[in-house]
């Protein structure tokens, strides 16, 4: 009974055992089942998914900046180009503690506050996700070394090489040319879809002056690439590149030769120089003190250096040469030239100067020049003499002859009023004033009492020292005005230069009406210079002849040329009509200002001259103009470096 027992037990257990081995099969073959059907799911139907997927970890599409366009000035000199930096970047999103990797990082390269905090404001910035956002530019090799020894433990950070922006000149031209930098949201905002596209992978965009005008052309197109990174972020290899266009080199009209001594005959003084070829309206120099270093400006310039720049208080970023002020006495050819076109004088118009002017029925007296030198006037004098010797009487009543709203209209003909610069945008466009300017700007009726100062260049009348030099560069062109323009061509591939031709739209006409006549304003602006001391007359002389004797280098060329004084603040005048100049604080001097042009009969060049609170025009902005015109018209005998020399001896 027991082995019959043991016999079934053995049979049970082996049953038992079967059926186990058989639900046990099944369960595995149910989950190899499912498992293949799952491979095949995946590898088959799910393939296209999971490749994408796999290559989109591993495979990247960026965007490739172009090279920027050089300028070159208009003797092949290069005034803006690029210069290879090495940056730490870093993409935001491949960052895991990014607080704690800047916070190494300043133990590694030194990292600064400002730093971060730029690099902060960089990425608030940055339009486009996933894209690397610049911590620090130009590394230094050491620095570089140690980045790469820390490489693992800074996930998402890269050294990357980047062309940036150079300006050898420094703060010479830094007005003109303007400087690039970081481009930012509001920026990409204003641009179209396509424009905007364009600037994925660019870190920098034009500001200001040239660079800003012909973003355009200097920009070009931005190129794209696939590549093939690790898990740590790193390019392996390069896949698959669509190159970038870069941008057009650009030739200006300018001559930085020109444009070094224009700045150093400045000297110490604020100011402004605006030099125009008369025949073509092209911007020879343009110099505005004091100036500034543009490449501060292209990798972002920080708030300590931003603030060092600012502190002595006299706005170097201000850019002195084209914003409006009153001109002073230079307007007085003007002014006589609208006389003569409205046939309100004639070259032989004569008047009696008693040393003041005044109104018709009125006892105010507008005082000459001269009266506060010996309480005299010039006697009979006619528009010749009036303007070589500057006469404020003459040009009182002249004004007054004409009326405010023909001296408006006319004064219109010579760009002022307008910014007419073809490609200078920021441009101050001046003030013309008239019975209706006055009434709709200020809300008050024009006072006959206002019109003389109108007729000396202080009253409300304001005018740029690109529109002065633009003017007198009319003048010099025997009465044809061209438009002020920086660019003068592009440079192809073969290395040839395509010039750029611009229609002249405004007014274009003969701004006299005869020849003759603007010879006549031609001569005296001459005799201002060049008219010396008639002993049988009294102050005979032109009003900046003193100072040409006094340098004891006669002219080589014959030279034309306007003076003017322009009050910063009234002077109070005493009872016995004595006027108190003593200890006037720097601010409130006079500005002096002097327009002058090459008066051969094909002028070559003409330049105004802003000093800012420099006294007079004849002494102070005569000698810089005359540096300019010996600079660009006599053989040039002195190097670049030698520049600051020849302006501190014109002076």
């Amino acid at each position: 009974m027991a082995e019959k027992f043991k016999l079934n037990a053995h049979e049970t257990e082996t049953l038992i055992f079967s059926r186990r081995m058989i639900v046990a099969g099944v369960f595995i073959f149910a989950l190899l089942s499912i498992l293949i059907a799952w491979m095949v799911y995946l590898q088959i139907f799910r393939y296209d998914y999971f490749a994408a997927r796999s290559d989109g970890n591993r495979l990247h599409s960026q965007y490739v900046s172009p090279n920027r366009g050089l300028i070159y000035d208009r003797n092949g000199e290069l005034m803006a180009d690029n210069r290879p930096i090495f940056n730490l970047t870093v993409v935001r999103e491949t960052a895991p503690d990014l607080n704690a990797s800047l916070e190494m990082l300043r133990s590694v390269i030194h990292l600064s506050d400002d730093d971060i905090e730029q690099y902060r404001t960089r990425q608030s910035r940055r339009a486009v996700p996933h894209t690397s956002v610049p911590v620090r530019y130009q590394l230094t090799e050491e620095e570089i070394a140690s980045i790469a020894v820390n490489q693992h433990l800074l996930p998402g950070f890269a050294v990357e090489a980047q062309l940036v922006r150079h300006y050898p000149y420094r703060e010479i031209a830094a007005h003109a040319l303007g400087y690039v930098s970081e481009i930012n949201k509001e920026e990409l905002v204003e641009m179209s879809e396509e424009q905007a596209s364009n600037y994925r992978g660019t870190n920098q965009i034009g500001k200001t002056g040239i660079e800003k005008t012909y973003e355009d052309l200097l920009h070009g197109r931005v190129g794209y690439e696939t590549v093939e990174k690790n898990n740590r972020g790193q390019v392996m290899r390069v896949l698959d590149r669509t190159d970038p266009v870069p941008g057009r080199d650009i030739v200006l009209h300018m001559d930085s030769y020109l444009q070094a001594v224009a700045e150093s005959a400045l000297g110490e003084h604020r100011g402004a120089v605006v030099a125009i070829d008369p025949a073509t309206g092209g911007v020879l120099a343009m110099v505005s003190k004091p100036g500034y270093d543009p490449n501060l400006f292209v990798t972002g310039i920080s708030r300590a250096q931003l603030s060092e720049l600012n502190k002595t208080g006299h706005t170097p970023l201000f850019n002195r040469a084209i914003a409006s002020r009153v001109p002073g006495s230079t307007i007085k050819p003007f002014i006589g030239l609208g006389g003569l076109y409205h046939g309100v004088i004639t070259p032989e118009t004569v008047i009696i100067d008693p040393g003041y002017y005044r109104l018709p029925g009125r006892t105010r007296p507008y005082y000459d020049w001269t009266w506060w030198v010996d309480k005299s006037g010039h006697g009979a004098i006619d528009l010749r003499r009036a303007i070589y010797q500057s006469c404020n009487t003459y040009f009182y009543g002249l004004a007054v002859e004409m009326g405010i709203d023909r001296i408006h209209d006319y004064l219109l003909t010579f760009g002022f009023g307008a910014n007419d610069a073809i490609d200078i945008p920021e441009a101050s466009a001046g003030i013309v004033p008239s019975t209706a300017w006055k009434q709709e700007n200020r809300g008050e009726v024009w006072y006959a009492g206002e019109t003389p100062y109108e007729g000396i260049g202080n009253g409300i009348f304001q005018a740029t020292t690109l529109q002065m030099a633009a003017a007198a560069a009319a003048i010099a062109n025997h009465g044809v005005l061209k438009q002020p323009r920086m660019l003068r061509g592009t440079i192809g591939n073969d290395g040839e230069i395509t010039d750029v031709i611009f229609e002249d739209t405004a007014a274009s006409k003969q701004l006299l009406p005869s020849p003759e006549q603007v010879e006549l304003v031609r001569n005296a602006m001459v005799e201002v210079i060049n008219k010396p001391y008639d002993p049988e007359h009294r102050r005979h002389e032109g009003s900046a002849y003193p100072t040409l004797r006094d340098s004891g280098r006669p002219l080589e060329y014959p030279m034309a040329g306007k003076s003017g004084t322009a009050q910063v603040v009234q002077f109070q005048v005493d009872s016995a009509g004595n006027r108190d100049e003593s200890e006037v604080p720097e601010e409130f001097r006079t500005h002096a200002m002097f327009i002058a042009f090459d008066a051969s009969a094909q002028s070559r060049i003409a330049v105004a001259v802003f000093v800012e609170n420099g006294g007079g025009g004849g002494s102070v902005a005569f000698p810089v103009a005359r540096a300019v015109l010996d600079a660009y018209l006599l053989p040039r005998t002195e190097t670049f470096d030698e520049v600051s020399v020849l302006g501190s001896n014109a002076q």
